[in-house]
């Protein structure tokens, strides 16, 4: 390897590593290993003169790549699989050093990993990281193109660069069309996605208390309701198969039949779920435009959410659903077998009451008065579920109860179904909005009565009344708590620490509130206001005029900045540089019209290898005084005496 060649490589390998480290955690580890192995060898290679392969090895090399990335992958291609071959890629490239289309190449591969992480997260920290990313890889870009100079002077111009790329980022970003739905369709298989799944069954809650991760967020347009109205609307389960709840069949309705009521406008900043629903406070009569509203009242989007969405509805926290419809029959079915107990008790209740609204408080007295536990950690039930829990165990978490009370509506003749979603949320005193976590997940039961429709019932208020209160902490056992949560243990810590969490997310909410809800809706509000509709045949042309506009207005500003240096300078720096041309026109080496300074160099030295050194030296100086603006008086006098001193002889 030659020495531009090492000069070059270990700046190239950080700028791949860092672009690379995002992905480390979610490649598979072959992947990793094979990249490590193969960068740490060619660094080693380069210092010790070790063999290197040669192009029949590194052909046959990225073909065993490829085959152990479609094995790995199989062959849909997604974003999974892009960025696992591209990283085999980029594990055998550092040993195509050669030339300087080959590091030239290889950076512009590292410009495009950048991009990559983009697509699986846009957090604030992935965002900072990226600028870093590309920070570095301009620096390296700008090295293998100017290489006399220092690497602490190509990171300061590296830093110029994309300081002086703010503004256009900045009018590309408002201006740019907004496009729905992720780069080329591609998604990733990945990404570990938390959150309430479409079948319900024991266990399938209470294991999302294990995870603090974020659901959602809400802000409140208005004063934000009391606990007992926090419940966070997902997804309605209605056939039961003797153990697990799922979905039933559901139609979008124009406008959902619910009356009577104050309403609550809010928006919610939902995390990636890989779900269609939406989380709406319980009863949504509005949704977004990325969803309809179905007939059991939930939101459904049109496509899986693979991304964090922002989206505003309006709510009734008290409100009539009116009158049972036909297709809400399917809330009255149930197993003809199994659960002889649970079935006689609630038959036993019809049979008294003729009115469902005391069946309803009977059911409610019967948790309440029979020594049941809200438990993390109930035991496994048997065969009939049912019976074992309510006459047996009497242990379990929320959807134990509700599945429960829901058979025991069905079996007395009043329809029932339950509700997944989320209740309670923490409230961020440095933003004003909730936090609603996975560990706030829960199930809650409705029932259909006469005059009212639909009414949520939570059985879980009967066994465990501070779940509602004040969360699911207060409502567990001390012992079941140990371990979950490392505030708790923090003492005196605890609340500074939980200040800084507060702030940061809080940081994180104005980013998503102002950079992720950017939308296509915002933009067009936006445009709006200055005159420009972009639903009109004008609005697009209006639009591209004041983009350029913007954009040659900066280019104009920038221009001036760098047209600054002194005139004297810049002609000194010229009138020298014309010499040197000059000395190399006698020797035959002749500077065609047109041609820059860094092709001219190579053209020389490729015709006179003898003279690489000082073209080369005299190049990189001209090329740092004349349009990098990195030079100092040192470096012009260094200049003008190179060409002094610089005297070519013709060859023989």
């Amino acid at each position: 390897m030659k020495d531009t060649d090492k000069k070059h490589l270990l700046p190239i390998l950080g700028a791949i590593l860092l672009a690379v480290s995002p992905h480390l955690f979610r490649l598979p580890s072959w992947i990793v290993i094979w990249c490590l192995a193969f960068w740490a060898y060619v660094l080693a290679a380069s210092k010790n003169n070790w063999y290197r392969p040669g192009r029949t090895i590194l052909v046959i090399l990225t073909i065993g790549g490829f085959i152990g990335g479609f094995a790995t992958y199989g062959f849909k291609f997604n974003l999974d699989t892009g960025v696992g071959l591209l990283a085999v890629m980029l594990g055998l490239k550092p040993f195509e050093m050669n030339t300087h289309r080959d590091r030239m190449v290889t950076l512009f591969l590292v410009y495009f990993l950048v991009i990559t992480n983009l697509l699986y997260s846009n957090n604030l920290v992935m965002s900072l990281f990226m600028f870093a990313s590309v920070f570095l890889a301009t620096a390296v870009l700008i090295r293998i193109n100017h290489p006399s100079g220092s690497f602490a002077a190509n990171l300061r111009l590296s830093g110029v660069i994309m300081v002086q790329a703010l503004p256009m980022m900045i009018v590309l970003f408002f201006l740019f069309p907004r496009i729905q739905g992720t780069l080329f369709g591609m998604s990733s298989q990945s990404i570990a996605i938390t959150g309430i799944g479409d079948r319900l069954s024991p266990g399938s809650i209470s294991k999302l208390v294990l995870s603090d991760e974020i659901a959602f967020r809400a802000e409140f347009k208005n004063s934000i309701p009391g606990p007992d109205r926090l419940y966070w609307r997902g997804i309605v389960f209605q056939h039961f198969d003797g153990k697990t709840w799922s979905r039933g069949q559901t139609r979008p309705v124009r406008q959902a039949p619910v009356s009577a009521g104050s309403t609550v406008g809010y928006t919610l900043t939902l995390e990636p779920q890989g779900e269609k629903w939406l989380f709406a406070l319980d009863m949504p009569i509005t949704s977004p435009p990325m969803a309809r509203m179905q007939n059991d009242h939930t939101l459904m989007a049109y496509r899986k959410l693979k991304a964090r969405i922002r989206y505003n509805v309006i709510s009734q926290t008290t409100y009539n659903t009116g009158d049972f419809k036909s297709e809400e029959r399917t809330a009255l079915i149930l197993p003809a077998q199994g659960n002889p107990k649970s079935t006689a008790l609630a038959r036993s209740w019809a049979d008294t009451f003729d009115n469902p609204a005391k069946i309803v408080n009977k059911a409610l007295e019967f948790f309440s008065q029979n020594d049941f536990v809200y438990s993390l950690n109930p035991p496994l039930l048997k065969e009939d579920a049912i019976d074992d829990f309510l006459f047996k165990t009497r242990k379990g978490y929320c959807e134990h109860y509700a599945s429960a009370f829901a058979f025991l509506m069905r079996k007395a003749k009043i329809p029932a179904r339950i509700v997944g979603g989320y209740l309670g949320g923490e409230l961020n005193p440095y933003g004003n909005y909730l936090i609603v976590r996975q560990s706030d997940a829960h199930a809650w039961v409705e029932v259909w009565l006469p005059t009212r429709g639909w009414v949520r019932i939570d059985p879980t208020s009967a066994v465990a009344p501070e779940r509602v209160e004040q969360g699911f902490e207060a409502a567990l056992p001390p012992e079941e708590l140990e371990g979950f949560f490392l505030l708790k243990h923090l003492g005196p810590l605890k609340s500074h620490l939980k200040k800084i969490i507060f702030r940061w997310d809080a940081v994180n909410n104005y980013w998503n509130q102002w950079v992720l809800g950017y939308s296509y809706q915002r933009q067009r509000e936006l445009l709006a206001q200055i005159g420009i509709n972009i639903g009109s045949w004008k609005g697009p042309v209006k639009l591209i005029l004041l983009a350029l506009g913007l954009i040659s207005f900066f280019i104009f500003l920038i221009s001036m900045r760098l047209f600054k240096t002194p005139v004297a300078k810049t002609d000194d720096v010229q009138r020298f540089y014309v010499k040197f041309c000059t000395k190399l026109t006698r020797v035959g080496l002749t500077r065609k019209p047109g041609q820059g300074p860094v092709d001219f160099a190579k053209t020389a030295i490729n015709l006179r290898r003898d003279l690489e050194v000082n073209i080369q030296e005299i190049t990189d100086l001209y090329v740092l005084l004349r349009y990098a603006r990195g030079g100092d008086e040192n470096a012009l006098k260094k200049f003008k005496e190179r060409v002094k001193e610089f005297a070519p002889k013709p060859t023989i």
